[in-house]
């Protein structure tokens, strides 16, 4: 695959490494991208996030039933197909759940379900401490 390289590659990249504990939507992409003052349609925001995620850059999760895609930084040393995320519906923090309790899970559900996770889809959503602290639960 060729690699390209835009303005707009570019300015993605470095909002990912600058927001690498959070995720985002193309959509959402697209609107950060337009208040600093890019001229870019939605196709170019896809194809590029399309390209990142086929480069192993990014990885796309699905975290409702609208289908709308969200996209991760894959940061160096974070084995992110081999582990389950967290993230925060309310600040869109990601916490990856790299720990010996990710291996408890996985045997359990081998051992007692018969089931392999694949963890690179798998995200579970709440509420992360600082907004549960900040809504005093």
């Amino acid at each position: 695959m060729k690699d390209y390289k835009s303005q707009y590659k570019s300015w993605i990249v470095d909002y990912f490494e600058r927001h690498e504990d959070e995720i985002i939507s193309a959509s959402d992409l697209l609107v950060k991208m337009r208040d600093d003052g890019l001229s870019i349609n939605q196709a170019t925001v896809y194809r590029n996030l399309d390209r990142l995620e086929a480069s192993g850059l990014i990885q796309g999760h699905r975290l409702d039933d609208k289908g709308e895609k969200y996209y991760q930084y894959l940061r160096e040393g974070h084995d992110c197909p081999h582990h389950l995320h967290l993230y925060c519906h309310d600040c869109g923090k990601v916490i990856h759940l790299d720990c010996e309790f990710m291996h408890s899970i996985e045997e359990h559900l081998l051992k007692d379900h018969g089931f392999t996770l694949d963890c690179g889809y798998s995200v579970l959503v709440g509420l992360c401490e600082d907004c549960r602290k900040k809504r005093g639960i």
